[in-house]
């Protein structure tokens, strides 16, 4: 998303001098009408603007501040190495640092800000809390409860406990543990809607606490409330990969591309034509394929989700309009549907330029740069020959884009004055798909299970780290029971340290379906098979 369309889409931030609106690193769109702004700049500054109607002092500059035209700095923030930031839909606000200091202001009657005291904070303040000594990786906020996610697993939360919405029986007013009522499992993400909570195992079960008056839950039961976490049944066999929520319903992705939604429906939400609740998760239906991500804010009733062929769908309430089944718009970006549809016009997730740029990663020149690999000829200069089968490029870029080639072409390789190198050990399909990554700095999520690992070893041979990243994220999505044992040795052999580390957590969950499968039977090497007991023994596999 380039700076003209940034302010376009979000009219509010072209009040934003352009000179400070170059620096913006990442923005929050929030209130009541969306008429407040909070955003971090690359110079390690906090700024907000807007209007705060109710003086709950979300803005940070002190009582009575209720409406500010232009951008001010939040100095009490700024150099402090802010890197996470939540916004409870009532109207408050959650600062973490990178020293993993908290800070909290806004409406706090609910004992929601986390410092003890039931009251308004106008301007930002730390709050005393003890993590265990572990970093927060995630803060998520409801209309008056707070999640926090650390490092090793663990949630705390505190904030009104009216709903259960905490899972947990203490006083609210700091940050409790709570991942015991979870059996101790590795969560590895969190979400809230307004009056429950959701959190993501590391092997993909979704749990629930807290409301279930919408049947948000998804047990397919009209419980009320549940005090602490419970599986959400209604995904019991699902693999879930990313939860978001509504102000009384989730949406749920799983690995295989399925989104789900749950909880209230009088708006749409549900997405299957009609106005009623569903108790239970509830798949859009298949013949849209398959999503590559979903969106939605506890601040309002709209859903969004991202085919992965590119294509924007919203359903629920669209501004003043009621869509009850998934419709496929021209829009570029989720974070452009919540621009045009949610009301009030709030942003879903942290606004970041560098984030919002769709799929062509890399801007238009190496678009282009592609597209002469493809279609000019004449200004190739170098064939690579993979299974007997040509790749044309342009040594130039491969200089520019690769070290490996660097060194090759400017060194005295054999290679530097052939006009074809044949390049064995990899395929044809991995090769070219490299060469692809080398042009535009990104793969894609539709690679085949074999192309993903072969290009692994390519990016592990050519030293390409943020390939390599990409790979194991992209292989830790197609992690299943039959190949869990084969791609940790594929991590161990290629030292991918985080594919090693989600293969031995995938493996603790379902260790004795692992080794009962075909390829564990196979594994021959005794240090590898020891390795891979012992790593799953590190979360949790022979715990009970």
């Amino acid at each position: 998303m380039s700076l003209v369309q940034f302010k376009a889409v979000w009219p509010i931030l072209g009040l934003i001098d352009s000179k400070l609106r170059q620096k913006i690193k990442v923005a929050y769109v929030f209130g009541g009408d969306g008429n407040s702004v909070l955003f971090l700049t690359t110079d390690d500054d906090v700024y907000s603007f807007g209007t705060d109607a109710n003086n709950y002092g979300y803005l940070g500059h002190g009582n009575g501040i209720k409406t500010l035209l232009q951008p001010k700095k939040i100095d009490v923030l700024s150099k402090k190495g802010i890197h996470l930031l939540a916004i409870g839909s009532i109207g408050y606000v959650l600062a973490a640092t990178t020293n993993n200091e908290i800070y909290a202001w806004g409406y706090g009657q609910s004992n929601n800000l986390g410092n003890g005291v039931a009251g308004q904070v106008y301007v930002p303040a730390a709050i005393t809390a003890n993590f265990g000594g572990h970093h927060i990786t995630k803060l998520a906020c409801g209309y008056t409860h707070t999640l926090a996610l650390t490092d090793d697993g663990e949630i705390y939360s505190w904030g009104t406990k009216d709903y259960s919405q905490l899972g947990h029986s203490q006083n609210g007013s700091g940050p409790q543990p709570i991942t015991a009522s979870i059996g101790g499992k590795f969560v590895c993400d969190i979400a809230c809607a307004q009056y429950s909570s959701y959190a993501i195992l590391d092997n993909g079960e979704l749990y629930g606490w807290g409301s279930n008056a919408q049947g948000q839950i998804g047990t397919n039961t009209s419980v009320k409330n549940y005090a602490e976490p419970i599986q959400v049944t209604s995904l019991k066999s699902v693999v879930i990969k990313q939860i978001v929520c509504g102000r009384n319903f989730f949406l749920a992705l799983s690995r295989s591309g399925h989104v789900y939604a749950c909880g209230e429906g009088t708006s749409g939400q549900i997405g299957k034509g009609d106005v009623t609740n569903a108790t239970g998760a509830t798949q859009l239906p298949e013949k849209l394929g398959s999503f590559s991500q979903v969106a939605a804010t506890n601040a309002s009733d709209l859903c969004a989700a991202l085919s992965d062929a590119g294509e924007v769908y919203i359903w629920g309430r669209c501004r003043f309009e009621l869509v009850k089944s998934p419709m496929k718009t021209e829009l570029s970006s989720l974070d452009d549907a919540f621009a045009c549809y949610s009301s009030p016009p709030v942003t879903w997730r942290p606004l970041s330029i560098v984030s919002a740029v769709p799929k062509g990663y890399g801007g238009d020149v190496l678009t282009s740069l592609k597209n002469c690999l493809v279609e000019d000829e004449e200004i190739k200069d170098i064939t690579f020959i993979v299974e007997n089968q040509k790749i044309r490029a342009h040594k130039t870029i491969l200089m520019i884009r690769s070290e490996y080639f660097r060194r090759m072409f400017q060194n005295d390789w054999a290679e530097r004055e052939k006009e074809g190198i044949t390049i064995q050990g990899f395929t044809y399909d991995g090769f070219n798909t490299y060469m692809e990554y080398v042009y535009t700095g990104t793969i894609t999520n539709k690679l085949s299970f074999d192309v993903a690992v072969d290009l692994l070893q390519i990016a592990d041979c050519y030293q390409e780290m943020k390939l390599k990243g990409l790979c194991e994220e992209l292989l830790k999505d197609k992690l299943k029971i039959t190949n869990c044992a084969f791609l940790y040795q594929i991590a161990t052999k290629f030292q991918a340290k985080l594919l090693r580390v989600g293969c031995a957590k995938f493996g603790a969950h379902h260790m004795t379906a692992v080794i009962a499968s075909d390829y564990f039977k196979q594994m021959t090497n005794p240090k590898i098979i020891q390795d891979f007991l012992v790593a799953t023994g590190q979360y949790g596999a022979f715990k009970y």
